[in-house]
């Protein structure tokens, strides 16, 4: 594998069914930024995950939506 950098390089499409959608290393700062974009999302998935196995706890299998059992 080359440790290139490939941000000056053309871009290719990652898949033949999508030619629009190309491969393209990301920056640090683009990490980051998508990192500090998600942060909130995680936070609210795990709360939410947590409020679920205390209903298990508390309640058993029983304490879930039908569709989730």
């Amino acid at each position: 594998m080359s440790d290139e950098d490939e941000s000056s390089l053309a871009h290719k499409p990652q898949f033949a069914s999508a030619p629009q959608q190309a491969r393209k290393a990301a920056t640090v700062e683009d990490s980051l930024a998508a990192a500090a974009e998600l942060k909130p999302m995680v936070g609210a998935v795990r709360r939410f995950a947590r409020e679920r196995r205390a209903a298990i706890a508390q309640q058993g299998k029983m304490a879930l939506p039908p569709d989730q059992r």
